[in-house]
């Protein structure tokens, strides 16, 4: 076996040149979407339906180009796992997705994008995030 999926435990330490973009999201569906069409365009991306795992994985090392994450999930707000990332130290750039309308954010994110979003306006945003040229 090359890499473990998102579901298996952590052994031994992360890579994390093997990985630009996580995707964090409860709708397993819009994670399977996102890492479908990221991939697509050529981003390395790997999703998660469980913030807690996304977070254990940053903890440990992993460092992608951005984080998309969901404000609105059971496990875990947006909010929360924005101040366990600065409680860690983590510092990565994240893109908030929320279908609330107007979230009040008390994190750094480094941009919000309403659910549902343009494509074409995430794969923008990501692109000078990360420094990508796509599409």
């Amino acid at each position: 076996m090359s890499s473990p999926g998102p579901s298996a435990p952590l052994a031994g330490p992360e890579r994390p040149s093997q990985v630009d973009l996580f995707v964090v999201d409860d709708d397993a569906a819009l994670v399977d979407s996102l890492m479908d069409l990221l991939s697509d365009e050529g981003y390395r991306v790997q999703g998660f339906t469980q913030p807690l795992e996304a977070l254990a994985r940053l903890k440990g090392g992993a460092r992608p180009r951005a984080v998309l994450l969901d404000y609105v999930m059971p496990e875990m707000t947006g909010e929360e796992f924005l101040a366990a990332l600065a409680s860690a130290g983590v510092d990565v750039p994240v893109l908030l997705l929320s279908g609330v309308g107007d979230p009040d954010i008390r994190g750094a994110v480094a941009g919000v994008l309403p659910k549902p979003f343009d494509v074409d306006r995430l794969l923008a945003v990501l692109g000078r995030l990360t420094g990508a040229v796509h599409g």
